[in-house]
């Protein structure tokens, strides 16, 4: 789906700025990543953390974009709108990463827990790094 088809859909809004909603996201986004951090990652539990980590990109991602006045309610529309409106966003790795966990989360695939460890490291980084370059404050 390209950003056309996320405009004519309706997945993606213009709407007001909500600081209060951005504040909102990130804090569930930071509860999300205390959880990663302190819990007990096996072979069992490594795809739960790995779509958790997953959505404490996308609760960024979201502040992003209501920080810049849209609504978005599409995953992939996300990725679509974010590469017209940021700099430099890293539009394959997301998409990546969210096509693993929609395997998981729609379809029951369970990942290895080397490949989850190493997934797991680069939606971290990738979170840390667009929070520090777009959401300044």
């Amino acid at each position: 789906m390209d950003i056309e088809e996320c405009y004519s859909k309706g997945f993606i809004r213009k709407t007001s700025i909500d600081k209060e909603l951005m504040k909102s996201l990130v804090k569930m986004s930071e509860s999300k990543i205390i959880a990663i951090n302190s819990a007990k990652i096996d072979e069992i539990t490594i795809s739960a953390y790995v779509s958790m980590a997953y959505d404490a990109l996308r609760e960024i991602l979201e502040a992003i974009c209501i920080g810049k006045g849209y609504k978005v309610t599409s995953h992939q529309c996300i990725g679509e709108l974010l590469k017209t409106i940021t700099l430099n966003f890293e539009y394959v790795e997301f998409d990546r990463m969210r096509y693993i966990r929609n395997g998981i989360n729609y379809y029951g695939k369970e990942i290895d827990l080397e490949q989850g460890k190493e997934l797991l490291q680069k939606i971290l980084a990738l979170r840390v790094k667009i929070k520090e370059r777009e959401l300044k404050n």
